[in-house]
This record gives structure tokens, sequence and C-alpha cells, in this order.
């Protein structure tokens, strides 16, 4: 069954018809128009196996099915929410574009916008399978010094030679380890609500969108990527939430001298539209989105450097232990 990782009601936003949507692909070199059903999406993402589904529900979990993610969580609950902010975020676009009103969203609201947009990160699969490595190394790594501990203190060396591996249900680890986990959640949602929030307007809906859409670039080197890089020293979150409007969240320590701006809307020139449009193709793992079907700038970086960049966030964790590094 095909799940999405980026939900429908945000990929609709780049169409032109809301069924199909303008699309090059990175891997085959060539463009076409694409179903918004056959995008941003994998077989089986978050359907639970039928064992691990009859398991919990004997233990008198919360009562659960295959498709509790997708259909409960994700189709019932979350993108509805998702697609009435993003609206509200139009509406008052639509306010400082006409001069009625400049409103800036406070506090509480920015939260909100971050737990949209963590909920969006965490789902990504990249994502979701450095989580899961992260926890299952850790996992490795602490039965490896039990087993240690064990033939130390008995004298037995057979404990060592104890093959003991790391099982686990992968789309429920993965959701208990990031968007179900309401303490990361909110952990991560109070970083990113204490920057700046600057909102791009492209009057001409320029905007690119694709298959990993939030990007963190790091103006200051070697830093530590706290939060997943998300709200790090230094850090610049990016993201396009339509055509003609792109996100930035900036770092409040470094981006001091923004301030002033923080919760407003402002006309992207022709550079700052290259340079949000670049990091979705730096970034993309097949697909990138263009609304008006003009992929120009892709072409012309594909023309000076002869193949397309494959960027990615490397934020899998360094795991040592007295044993060695997993």
């Amino acid at each position: 069954m095909k799940q999405h990782y980026i939900p429908r009601c945000y990929l609709r936003r780049f169409s032109d018809n809301e069924k199909s949507i303008h699309t090059y692909d990175k891997k085959h070199c060539r463009r076409y128009n694409a179903s918004l059903m056959s995008v941003c999406c994998e077989d089986d993402l978050y359907t639970i196996s039928d064992k691990y589904v009859k398991k919990s529900n004997e233990e008198g979990k919360n009562m659960i099915n295959s498709l509790s993610i997708e259909i409960d969580h994700f189709a019932h609950t979350v993108e509805p929410l998702y697609a009435q902010f993003l609206k509200q975020i139009d509406d008052i676009k639509r306010e400082w574009v006409t001069g009625n009103n400049h409103y800036r969203l406070n506090y509480l609201e920015k939260r909100e916008f971050a737990l949209h947009i963590l909920t969006q990160y965490f789902r990504m699969p990249q994502i979701g399978d450095v989580m899961v490595d992260d926890y299952i190394r850790m996992e490795r790594a602490g039965i490896d010094m039990v087993k240690e501990m064990m033939a130390v203190h008995t004298g037995n060396e057979e404990f060592r030679k104890l093959e003991i591996d790391v099982k686990c249900e992968k789309p429920a680890l993965h959701a208990n380890l990031s968007y179900l986990d309401n303490e990361t959640l909110m952990t991560f949602a109070n970083a990113i609500a204490n920057n700046i929030f600057v909102f791009w307007i492209s009057m001409g809906n320029d905007f690119y969108t694709s298959d990993f859409p939030i990007v963190v670039s790091p103006h200051v080197e070697n830093v530590r990527p706290m939060y997943m890089g998300l709200a790090q020293y230094g850090g610049e979150l990016t993201m396009p939430l339509s055509p003609g409007l792109a996100l930035s969240v900036y770092d409040r320590s470094y981006f001091k001298h923004k301030e002033d701006i923080d919760g407003a809307f402002v006309n992207a020139d022709d550079k700052e539209v290259r340079r949000q449009n670049c990091l979705r193709y730096m970034y993309a793992t097949q697909h990138v989105f263009s609304y008006k079907n003009d992929f120009s700038l892709i072409d012309l970086i594909y023309e000076l450097e002869g193949a397309h960049p494959f960027w990615s966030p490397n934020y899998r964790a360094e795991i040592i232990s007295g044993l060695g590094k997993y």
C-alpha cells in the first residue's frame, strides 16, 4: 500500500490542478507531470504487522490496527490540522501583501507551526532510518556491555559468545521515537519557536518544493547539530510553504541582526528565490516540483556540473562504549 511521507494536502499547494504536479526526476534526468498519488510515498511505510498488532492489543495497550499510524494519526488528525494551519498562514500573507494588516506570529503560534514542521521532518524515511539505526546500535552496545560484565563477574567466557541481536517493528519504533513522542516533539518545538521566523514572498509563484523539503543551512562551521540540526547555533531552517511563500527560521543567537524582521513577510528578490530553490534541488532525493513547470535553474546547474547533486543531512550518532564503536 502506497503511503505518503509528504502529505497530499501539502503537495496540492504546488499543483496547478490539485491532481498532478510538475516534476523533475533527478535520477532519470527527465521531467513529467506526476500524479500526486505517485510521488513522495513508499510501500507500507507506516503499516504495522499483524503480529505486532496482536501482541500490543493482548498486552492491554492502546487498541491499534495495522493502519493506525497512516489513518488514525496522520489522515484523521495531523494532516487536517496541518492544512488548516497553512491556510491561516496564507490569510496572514494576504493581509501583508494588501497592506491591511502586518500580523506577526506569537510564540505559541510559532510553536504550533514548529510542531507541524517537526512532524513533517520526522516522518521522512531518511530521518526515520537514522533514528531507528541510532536506537538499535545503542541497544547492541548495551547488550555487549552486559555480556562483558557477566563474563568478568562469573569468569565464564561463554557469555561473550552469546549471540543476541535487537529486533524491532520498524514503523512502530520510528513513530515512538519521533512523531508520537510528545516529550521529544515539545522539546524540539520549543527550541525552534524561540528562533526568528521570516516568511519570504514570491509574487511570481517561483518557489520549488521537493521530496525532502525541510533543509538546515549551517552558517557556522563545525557546530554540534543540536536538535538534529533544526535549532543549532548559526543554523537556518528553510521550508517552502507554497509556490508563493517560503519560511526561514534563523538561530536567534547568531542572527541577532534579524530580530526586527522576526515574523515579517518579506518580498524575496531573485537571488533569494534561487537560493531557496537550490536548497530544494540539492537535497531532493529524486523529485523536485515546480508549480510553473520551470526547471531552468536545474537545467543550468546540470549543464555546468554535468551531474545532479545528491546532498543529505548526516545526523547518524557516533556511539562509543568501553568495547568500541557501534
